[in-house]
């Protein structure tokens, strides 16, 4: 069965689209806009009360939230390419970690730093952009050339469209372990034809 991809290249979907290629699974595009109210019908508000998107429709599971579709994706799609440890592989709890660090560090942190809106450290789950900078700067500095050695997972197209966004436009500094990760990631086929169109 097809999975049903509500997309828009100019969103957080984008991870999503990328993650489907390099899954290698069947996926069809439905195409949101923002600017006809699209996201804003009965019909798609029934599928993400949100009105938002990535959507994922798989079957009868509908998966909202980038995060949530990645963990579902990854777990269920696991040829032709997998990309996540099982739930007995002992490096499942620190992928899980970098999963959930790009909705929950990385995101907020982006958003502050694009803003500039203050907020206390112990306020914010985050702590601030220098620490979630710091935090990655050390993980990537291990990485070789991946989170996980010479294994592409989930968490490397989360973690790795999020930094490249962020150093893009100026939100993160760009640190030296990031720039060797970036070119590793931003190298694989799946990357280079979801981003080149």
């Amino acid at each position: 069965m097809t999975i049903k991809f509500y997309h828009n290249p100019q969103s957080r979907a984008a991870l999503t689209h990328w993650l489907l290629e390099e899954i290698g699974t069947e996926y069809e595009i439905m195409p949101v806009a923002y600017e006809d109210g699209s996201m804003r019908t009965p019909e798609f508000l029934a599928i993400n009360p949100m009105g938002k998107i990535p959507v994922i429709v798989d079957g009868d599971t509908i998966v909202t939230e980038t995060t949530a579709i990645a963990i579902y994706l990854a777990d269920k799609f696991k040829t032709p390419n997998d990309l996540a440890p099982g739930l007995d592989d002992k490096r499942r709890g620190e992928y899980l970690r970098w999963v959930a660090y790009q909705s929950a560090c990385i995101d907020p942190a982006m958003m502050q730093a694009n803003t500039k809106v203050e907020i206390p450290r112990q306020s914010a789950g985050w702590g601030s952009v220098e620490l979630v900078i710091d935090v990655l700067d050390q993980r990537l500095a291990k990485a070789s050339p991946y989170l996980f050695g010479e294994w592409f997972t989930a968490a490397d197209v989360l973690i790795g469209g999020a930094i490249g966004w962020a150093t893009q436009f100026g939100m993160f500094e760009m640190r030296e372990s990031f720039k060797p990760y970036l070119e590793a990631v931003q190298s694989r086929p799946a990357f280079q034809k979801v981003f080149a169109r």
